[in-house]
């Protein structure tokens, strides 16, 4: 439980960050426990998961349920894929950004959003694109 606990604090840092609000604010329209709480279901997810997800897919999976159930304001997206981001570099995880991600990534996020995408789909990519990284930098280290 302490780990969730220090994620969901990343998560409100990151979201106040980019809905320009302070984090007290955003913890009040958005409560991260008890009723009416929607941010505790990707820990529940993780949870149920057989086998246990990585903690690549544990990214993407976050990151994707952000952006499908639209637990802030606005700007879901955008907070959905800098959390996913930001759980991959936690974990040590390299993202493979390309020359074109900007359209590409905006295409699928408009996909997972409005459901023409699945979660389970956008875990691949993401997943892909996590592996892609690391053998690019063993690679290179080789």
């Amino acid at each position: 439980m302490p780990a969730q606990i220090a994620l969901l604090g990343d998560l409100y840092a990151l979201a106040a960050k980019q809905l320009k609000t302070s984090t007290d604010e955003l913890l009040q329209r958005v409560p991260p426990f008890g009723h009416g709480s929607a941010l505790v279901q990707p820990f529940l997810i993780f949870e149920e998961a057989v086998p246990p997800l990585s903690p690549s897919e544990q990214a993407a999976v976050f990151g994707a349920w952000i952006v499908r159930h639209k637990p802030f304001s606005k700007e879901n997206r955008e907070i959905g894929f800098k959390f996913m981001l930001l759980m991959l570099e936690q974990a040590e995880k390299p993202w493979l950004e390309l020359p074109h991600d900007a359209f590409v990534v905006e295409e699928l996020l408009d996909a997972v959003e409005s459901g023409a995408t699945s979660v389970a789909k956008f875990v691949d990519w993401a997943c892909l694109r996590v592996r892609v990284a690391e053998a690019l930098e063993d690679e290179a280290t080789a």
